[in-house]
């Protein structure tokens, strides 16, 4: 451990460090090796209000992916088409979040921020739970939107009070620790979902009186439990008001201009991105469909394997992180993006493929590489900005750029879902509108990332 942390502390001061606060450290304009201290205390509460938020963001993403497991269900219980659960599955909960990320910010800094992730998670696990008695697309929308809000709440929060419960030497690993939910998070769902789904038949089939209630409406409920539970949990955090006493000025434009002095950099690079998050939405949201329309494959038997891909997928981000690093320091700067549009190219033929395959398992191989390659796309140009923003305003500008990617993103599932009903009127064609979307909108990634290169090495020399 030591070991590595002499080695992180190197390779934020070397030469090829783009700024003087370093490469990726949480520490504004220090000195790392300075501010490292192995004998630093953390309390048993910190230790204690880490865990139950990682767990909560894990639990959110089984809220949020379940819906993924039972659309053929849900569709045909409510008489719904493929534009429709599009919707639902994206814009719906895209838009929400991405809408109340910022008032959520605002409330995470105004109030108790303990209390701001109880009332997310009360929000989010009883919109999931009331999901499992909707008897309309209105009201299915309207619960998606209600989980959007309550989830928007937990990151900026979370991310807030392990800053005040860890000191500096110790907040990257909290905050590594906390950021792994979402990989393991997916992988829960899939793995967790399936026996979910599958404990929902088995208990209506043997209590009298559930016995008249579909499977998919205990899915929703059996869900929804554990993100309340844990959201009760973060009633016991202590200490998680804002300092009364701490005034700032918000300089808000100061990003904004940021961003515009740097276009050539973060246009193509949010519509690259935004491309590429509309194949990885769709992918996600209309994999398990596809799977159970042809294939007839159980959410039992493809939940564990799709589980299973997504770990490997946060295995395989290390090792992608560690290949650009090596490259970055032998003086390719613009390699996070570059890197990207290798992956990118040279797994296209595979992604146009991928829904054609009618044997299941070519199919799991090849949804492998793509779900690799695809699926977190939002890191690079996450990485990014912490490179190339000044350290007073990297919060600012990722939120700026976020919004919008993740607005761009929401829309991968409803258009799948249009070209499905009203370019082939088949639900049974959704491999081909799967194919259709990502052999249009992976070449836009593709070609607009390529075009950001010149913008990013320009922003990498202006900031060492």
């Amino acid at each position: 451990m030591e070991n590595s942390i002499k080695n992180i502390s190197v390779k934020i001061q070397g030469k090829n460090s783009p700024g003087s606060d370093g490469y990726i450290s949480l520490n504004s304009s220090h000195n790392v090796s300075d501010s490292v201290n192995l004998s630093s205390k953390v309390g048993v509460h910190s230790w204690w209000i880490l865990a139950v938020v990682t767990a909560l963001y894990m639990a959110s993403y089984l809220d949020r992916f379940i819906l993924t497991l039972v659309v053929p269900d849900v569709a045909a219980s409510l008489g719904l088409t493929d534009t429709q659960m599009g919707l639902v599955l994206g814009p719906a909960f895209a838009l929400a979040y991405a809408v109340f990320s910022l008032p959520s910010g605002w409330f995470a800094d105004q109030f108790s921020r303990g209390m701001v992730i109880f009332i997310g998670a009360a929000l989010f696990s009883i919109a999931t739970a009331l999901t499992g008695m909707v008897n309309s697309f209105g009201a299915l929308l309207f619960c998606r939107v209600v989980v959007g809000i309550g989830e928007s709440a937990l990151v900026p929060a979370a991310l807030s009070i392990l800053a005040q419960k860890f000191p500096k030497d110790r907040l990257t690993t909290a905050v590594a620790i906390f950021s792994s939910g979402p990989k393991f998070g997916m992988a829960i769902a899939y793995m967790l979902g399936g026996v979910i789904v599958a404990t929902s038949i088995f208990l209506i089939g043997r209590i009298s009186f559930i016995e008249e209630v579909e499977s998919w409406r205990l899915v929703f409920v059996l869900t929804g439990a554990p993100s309340l539970i844990l959201g009760v949990l973060c009633l016991t955090f202590r200490g998680t008001k804002p300092a009364k006493n701490l005034k700032y000025k918000d300089h808000g434009d100061d990003a904004i201009r940021f961003i515009i002095s740097n276009k050539m950099l973060f246009l193509p690079m949010l519509i690259g991105t935004g491309a590429v998050l509309i194949c990885g939405q769709g992918l996600v949201a209309w994999t398990p469909s596809h799977l159970d329309r042809e294939f007839r494959w159980e959410a039992i038997s493809y939940g564990p394997i799709l589980g299973i891909i997504s770990l490997v997928g946060g295995g395989a981000m290390v090792v992608k992180g560690l290949i650009m690093d090596r490259l970055f320091n032998r003086g390719v700067t613009d390699i996070h993006l570059r890197f990207f549009t290798w992956l990118l190219f040279w797994t296209y033929p595979i992604a146009v493929s991928l829904f054609l395959f009618s044997d299941r398992i070519l199919f799991s191989l090849a949804y492998a590489i793509i779900s690799v390659v695809t699926v977190p796309c939002a890191v690079y140009p996450s990485i990014v900005i912490q490179m190339v923003a000044p350290a007073t305003m990297r919060g600012r500008v990722f939120a700026i750029y976020t919004i919008p990617m993740i607005v761009i993103g929401g829309f991968g599932a409803p258009i799948a879902g249009a070209i499905t009903d009203f370019l082939f009127y088949d639900q049974d064609k959704l491999g081909w509108s799967m194919a259709i979307l990502m052999s249009v909108f992976l070449p836009i990634g593709l070609v607009s990332l390529r075009l950001s290169l010149p913008g990013l090495r320009a922003a990498i020399k202006n900031s060492l």
